[in-house]
């Protein structure tokens, strides 16, 4: 059920809370203490769906910022005229000069090898 929506995940994330406090309540009536609810695992896979949520919404967020402080830059951007924005220009400097390479003797080859 992963959505990038927010609206989707705080409907998500709502459903999760009420059947978190729906499943505390029937093991509070069932007379169990507070570390068997702990241990449930109901429990703790509702609370880690709860707290994925959370760390979702926080990346929703910190997305959609970011997106409206790019948007913002580009609008600034194009607001500028053309002569406003400085060029940069290469320098003229030529390019270092390069050695020639020495070539290698060829090893006298022409002389069998003894071994």
């Amino acid at each position: 059920m992963g959505s990038q929506s927010r609206e989707t995940r705080r409907k998500q994330l709502a459903e999760w809370e009420v059947k978190l406090q729906k499943r505390l309540a029937f093991l509070g009536e069932k007379g169990f203490d507070e570390k068997k609810i702990a241990r449930d695992a109901l429990t703790k896979e509702l609370k880690a769906k709860i707290k994925e949520s959370h760390v979702r919404l926080r990346a929703i967020d910190a997305t959609e910022k970011r997106t409206g402080e790019l948007a913002a830059i580009k609008a600034e951007r194009l607001a500028k005229p053309k002569e406003e924005t400085p060029k940069a220009k290469k320098a003229a400097d030529p390019p270092p000069e390069t050695k020639p390479k020495k070539k290698k003797k060829k090893e006298e080859s022409a002389e069998p090898q003894q071994a």
